[in-house]
């Protein structure tokens, strides 16, 4: 029978695992990483001990000074002191990001404790946490903030959420959106969340872990998601490796466009970019052609005007747009008879 491994044995390998981690790791790194976590109980609270220790380390370096940004938001008090938390076998750091998997269940429990801030149709508001974390909301988007967790545990319930976190504390930042959970130690990544289409999250900055929980006791299923990466997840199916992909410089302008407020397509159909103008104004778009419906587009459109776009997208499809009272109609030209 192997011989347990001591205490002092364990912190000895979380040391070197956390340098190794602060470095950066490869794929390979992970996978091993994963292995060694899983082998007892004990390495968990060992590396994230670890790796805690790297960040208090570094914060004198590490923090840089946010932009000074003027919230749309009141500022509210802060409802609780800051609260040291000791971590349990589901809370792990790795490649200097803080993995927090038991972030839903610690929602339930506050469930009746969280604050919420909501953008209005055709509004896009940005504001500055007490953490320093900024958050830029999209038109109609929802965020649900613990009131018991100094801003680092966010939901977002609906929309499109662009988040720029420095590393504060020994506090991971930690989104949840659908059935995933994003966490990161400091970083910048943009997350949509918009009902039955697949939740996108693109980091720019940083790396996110993205976690995925079957349950109270189910496995847990995660992956690593780096700058210039997206991880496209589709609702009621398995988080798995292949579902991030690297984005070019280009498609990520496309995808964060918003935040300027303008709408950005790449070949989208038409419909789909239809269904995205229809979350900025009361102003409906319908193409009465189904043909018309599936021609892929290109362009850079203000959100605020979708008459614009209409008359626009009309024009480069052979086509016309006709307004009528709040809708628009795209429609093919009739053809003249002899």
């Amino acid at each position: 029978m192997p011989e347990r491994e001591t205490a002092s044995d364990i912190e000895d390998a979380a040391n070197l695992w956390a340098a190794k981690a602060e470095r950066g790791l490869t794929a390979e790194d992970r996978r091993q990483l994963d292995q060694w976590l899983e082998g007892d109980s004990r390495r968990l609270g060992a590396f994230v001990r670890a790796q805690a220790a790297w960040i208090h380390a570094e914060r004198a370096v590490a923090l840089g000074t946010m932009p000074e940004t003027e919230s749309t938001l009141p500022q509210e008090p802060a409802h609780n002191a800051p609260r040291r938390r000791t971590p349990d076998r589901r809370m792990i750091l790795g490649g200097g990001v803080a993995l927090a998997a038991a972030f839903a269940g610690a929602y339930v429990v506050n469930s009746g404790r969280y604050r919420t801030l909501e953008s209005g149709v055709g509004e896009i508001r940005r504001l500055v946490l007490k953490c320093g974390t900024v958050l830029t909301l999209d038109t109609d988007t929802r965020v649900d903030i613990s009131a018991s967790s100094d801003d680092r545990r966010l939901e977002l319930v609906r929309g499109k959420l662009f988040v720029d976190a420095p590393r504060w504390r020994d506090r991971p930042l930690v989104v949840k959106a659908g059935g995933l959970v994003l966490q990161t130690a400091e970083g910048a990544f943009g997350v949509q969340n918009l009902g039955k289409t697949p939740i996108v999250a693109l980091v720019t900055g940083g790396t996110l872990i993205a976690s995925q929980s079957r349950g109270m006791f189910g496995a847990k299923q995660a992956v690593t998601v780096e700058k210039d990466h997206a991880l496209t997840f589709a609702p009621d199916t398995l988080l798995a490796a292949d579902a991030v992909r690297s984005v070019a410089a280009a498609r990520q302008a496309q995808l964060l466009a918003w935040r300027d407020g303008m709408l950005s397509f790449g070949g989208e159909r038409l419909v789909d970019a239809v269904r995205a103008f229809d979350r900025y104004g009361p102003v409906r778009i319908v193409v009465a052609d189904p043909e018309l419906a599936r021609q892929r587009i290109t362009g850079l459109f203000k959100a605020d005007d979708p008459k614009g776009f209409a008359i626009a997208i009309a024009a480069s499809l052979g086509g016309v747009a006709e307004s009528q009272g709040e809708t628009i109609r795209i429609s093919a030209k009739k053809s003249v008879s002899a």
